[in-house]
């Protein structure tokens, strides 16, 4: 579900014309991720360029991931100079990328990573993480939700707009994710909150939005649930940013840290539909996470304690609305501070 962000990239005569810092976003493969790069990028106001970067199978041997040897063929073009001042990243596989480019720099570049690099990262300028993915590194910054707020920066355009008009409010949003490591979607939980939705309002509207990451299995289930010309199944259209502005009421299964916390962001009731341990999940408990008390990573119960704690999350039968601050301008200025553009080198985040 991919939010609207256009790269400003710059001729090469001009980024070096220009004084300010240019910036690289490695990007990964998953929507959230890349909204984060993206809503970072346009926060720093800096000239900023995409890299698609494919991966080739020597990414899954620890061992390999160094340098280059991990990009695959197509993508080694677009690593070249003029190098950046600043790499923004996601992903473990971006990290010996991030690497290649500050050496070639002759050590200029800065390097931030976002989310689980699945390595200590001593040697990174920053890295910024939310509670399912608690570490302890240097220069780290922790934040409570991803960064970016889709419901406050994406603009519906004209056609997303004579769409939502075919839905009457009370629209409710149910945002479907889909596997994730140790964890898996309840159908179950999932119908039940279709059919306690509509019984609660059948004059209403229903609108499933779902992901890359949704099973066929799950979509059949669903579709065979919807049957009123108020009820649909979207996937790309309207845009997620859209659906979360103009929903009344959102509910999201709980796989997905970006949609919950983007859910909460809009300041909208919201309400979180139980998932379930898969059979690997289940076993990596057993015999992993009780003998040696180390959680799984995503550890996702320890956030969503967070979010029950903070009273910020509901259920399916009682919302929760809140109003809190977003992320972004918390990391965009713990970034200015690594290129030296900022007051201060404290990290730390409530």
């Amino acid at each position: 579900m991919p939010r609207n962000g256009v790269a400003r990239m710059l001729p090469a005569t001009e980024r070096h014309l220009s004084r300010q810092p240019f910036v690289w976003l490695l990007m990964g493969t998953r929507a959230g991720d890349n909204n984060q790069l993206m809503s970072l990028a346009e926060a720093l106001g800096f000239p900023f360029e995409t890299k698609k970067i494919a991966f080739n199978q020597l990414r899954r041997l620890r061992f390999l991931r160094r340098g280059l040897l991990i990009v695959a063929r197509e993508s080694l073009p677009s690593i070249v100079p003029p190098w950046p001042d600043l790499v923004l990243c996601v992903g473990y596989g971006s990290v010996p990328v991030a690497r290649y480019i500050r050496e070639q720099s002759g050590g200029r570049a800065k390097l931030v990573h976002i989310g689980n690099p699945r390595d200590p990262l001593p040697d990174f300028d920053l890295q910024i993480t939310t509670p399912q993915y608690s570490r302890q590194a240097p220069r780290l910054l922790e934040l409570l939700f991803p960064i970016g707020n889709p419901a406050r920066e994406t603009r519906p355009n004209e056609e997303e707009l004579a769409w939502l008009r075919n839905f009457p409010r009370p629209r409710r949003l149910v945002a479907i994710g889909g596997p994730a490591r140790h964890w898996e979607l309840d159908d179950d939980a999932i119908a039940a909150t279709i059919g306690s939705l509509r019984d609660e309002n059948p004059a209403g509207s229903l609108i499933v939005a779902t992901s890359p990451r949704t099973r066929t299995s799950t979509l059949r289930r669903i579709a065979g649930l919807l049957g009123h010309e108020r009820e649909v199944i979207v996937d790309d259209f309207p845009r997620f940013g859209t659906l979360l502005a103009k929903s009344d009421e959102i509910y999201v299964t709980a796989d997905s840290v970006s949609m919950l916390s983007e859910a909460i962001l809009s300041g909208k009731p919201v309400g979180m539909i139980p998932i379930r341990r898969s059979a690997r999940g289940r076993l990596s408990y057993w015999f992993w996470q009780l003998p040696t008390g180390k959680p799984n990573l995503p550890n996702f119960p320890k956030f969503w304690r967070e979010l029950e704690q903070r009273q910020l999350i509901g259920t399916v039968e009682a919302p929760v609305k809140s109003q809190v601050p977003d992320s972004i301008e918390c990391a965009a200025a713990a970034v200015r501070s690594v290129l030296g553009r900022g007051p201060s080198n404290d990290y730390q985040a409530d």
